[in-house]
């Protein structure tokens, strides 16, 4: 008689990711097979299925959770919380060692696959700055602001003086919508308006405006504002 696999259900993660593999593992058995136990009164399941509640109900928010989220968990030591911020940290600098940053940008499909691990899970609304060379590539990557869940302020002068001081030839500009609604604001269409048009006059084009909801994102120049 052939050996039957035990039903997943009743194995622990470490176990069900040896008979099944890792992949079959769901969200909450993967962070319990990191951090290994749980609190007084608490299973380390349990516990895992309430961190990533807390954390917004999805795996990415231990991407996007800064230390002051982090320490408001509860029923999790500063052990734990080391653990959890280590996953968000190593994800960031996996998923960025896999960018080529001499790849050129020459579509919003592009920019919008480059940049949206790094905006599409933030809580708060951020301002990216993309500066190009003249042949589209990447010369650098700068977070101009960070604000409140509805909004973070722009600086026209920042950009350019940014701009300037790195010999770009032309750049985008990209910010996240934390609903995920990346509908464009009537203050994101006078930045733009702005941008583009101190762009036009300091012969320092501005390719593109790019919002990134999750899922999906806008762009100002494939819906011909730019």
């Amino acid at each position: 008689m052939k050996n039957e696999k035990p039903n997943q259900g009743s194995l622990l993660p470490d176990e069900k990711a040896s008979l099944y593999g890792i992949e079959s593992l769901t969200d909450a058995e993967l962070l319990a097979l990191i951090i290994r136990s749980g609190t007084k009164g608490i299973s380390v399941h349990e516990l895992s299925r309430r961190i990533i509640t807390e954390l917004g109900g999805s795996i990415g928010g231990i991407v996007s959770s800064d230390a002051e989220v982090l320490d408001s968990l509860h029923g999790v030591g500063r052990a734990k919380k080391m653990q959890i911020a280590s996953i968000g940290e190593l994800s960031r600098r996996i998923w960025n060692s896999h960018r080529d940053v001499r790849v050129p940008l020459t579509s919003s499909k592009q920019v919008y696959s480059f940049f949206r691990e790094d905006l599409r899970h933030a809580e708060t609304e951020e301002v990216h700055l993309a500066l190009l060379d003249v042949k589209c590539c990447l010369l650098r990557h700068e977070q101009l602001s960070k604000g409140t869940l509805r909004s973070s302020p722009v600086s026209p002068r920042e950009v350019f003086e940014t701009a300037l001081r790195c010999h770009a030839a032309s750049f985008i500009l990209l910010h996240n919508h934390p609903s995920g609604d990346c509908s464009p604001s009537k203050e994101d269409f006078e930045v733009t308006n702005t941008l583009r048009s101190l762009g036009q006059s300091m012969q320092l084009p501005m390719l593109d405006h790019i919002i990134i909801g999750d899922p999906g994102y806008y762009s100002f120049k494939d819906s011909g504002v730019l």
